[in-house]
């Protein structure tokens, strides 16, 4: 008889001796990753003197610096300076804390090491990777719980981490944390494409619409809405195009023959990412497209994952596709850098 228990699955049983010891080893990459981020000098990413002055003014005792940060980042702050006054120590703590989440989100997932492998290059290949790592990290730290948790969802399929990790991410950057919610709804029966063209249409005609939803802006955006920045406006065609590229993968494997995880995942894509380009109005708005655009790695992992085990059943059609969304999604990713 089967245990029951908060976690109804045992995750061990899913990986042999070989496969755990692999899984065990490609952290490593990632962690390098993380601690030589969090140890960059502090004119690398245009966000970073903000996040070193936060965490100096609280090392200060300045509490006027720190109303208008997200209250789980401060705990972050805190937590911190518990184990160092130095601002090198708080950025690695940060990057860490995000390569914990991408990582195990990846395990929990892919569960075999020879995909956790494509995956941990794709990530790590990454420009999107790259920003939230160096630039903006709060937000980044808000997209990696998501992730974190609709990953934790889909394993342990238990509703008191849905209820827990729908808000959670909110709390490390709001904005980031409403974008992400689509992670959690599980759409697997509808494919969303339709719903992402809809929004593009719309986003052409966002001079019509800005004004209202200028009214539902908040925080950091509202200084980019209304801020004079060196920022294009409006609809990007680069944009599109490039938010495009998972659409285009489809190609290879329908919609139909996606395992569970990737359409919930792939559908998650087309939501969130339509609704950061319908933000269009916004000064830096490709920020709120990095919610979508980080998913990349893992959702293009997951379709050679699927091409593998149910998408095709000649083996030379599984090498041809396999290397195709690899080597394609490399080379974009080396592109972007």
């Amino acid at each position: 008889m089967q245990r029951k228990g908060f976690f109804k699955r045992n995750f061990a049983n899913d990986l042999n001796g070989k496969d755990a010891f692999w899984t065990s080893l490609l952290f490593i990459p990632i962690m390098l990753y993380a601690l030589y981020c969090g140890q960059r000098p502090i004119n690398v990413g245009s966000d970073t003197t903000n996040y070193v002055n936060m965490f100096l003014a609280y090392l200060q005792g300045g509490p006027a610096a720190l109303i208008r940060i997200d209250p789980g980042f401060l705990v972050l702050i805190k937590l911190s300076s518990l184990l160092s006054n130095n601002p090198a120590v708080f950025l690695s703590i940060i990057s860490v804390f995000q390569a914990i989440c991408f990582y195990i989100s990846g395990v929990l997932l892919l569960k075999r090491s020879r995909y956790l492998l494509i995956y941990t290059i794709l990530l790590l290949t990454s420009p999107f990777y790259l920003s939230i790592n160096t630039n903006i990290i709060r937000h980044g730290t808000a997209i990696s719980i998501a992730i974190l948790g609709m990953s934790m969802i889909y394993h342990f399929k238990n509703n008191i981490i849905r209820a827990l990790f729908v808000f959670l991410p909110a709390l490390f950057h709001n904005i980031a944390g409403i974008i992400a919610i689509p992670l959690f709804a599980k759409i697997v029966k509808l494919n969303m494409i339709y719903v992402w063209i809809m929004l593009v249409v719309v986003s052409y005609f966002s001079s019509y619409y800005s004004a209202f939803l200028s009214n539902f802006i908040t925080g950091d955006y509202l200084e980019y809405l209304s801020g004079n920045y060196d920022y294009r406006k409006g609809f990007r065609i680069e944009f599109v195009t490039f938010s495009a590229i998972p659409i285009f993968m489809t190609a290879i494997l329908p919609f139909k023959r996606m395992g569970l995880e990737t359409k919930w995942i792939f559908n998650a894509y087309l939501i969130m990412n339509g609704a950061g380009l319908v933000m269009n109005f916004i000064s830096y708005s490709d920020r709120l497209l990095t919610n979508s655009w980080i998913v990349v790695p893992l959702l293009a992992t997951l379709i050679i994952k699927d091409i593998n085990i149910r998408g095709f059943k000649r083996k030379d059609n599984k090498i041809l596709f396999t290397c195709l969304i690899f080597f394609g999604t490399l080379v974009i990713n080396f592109g972007f850098m």
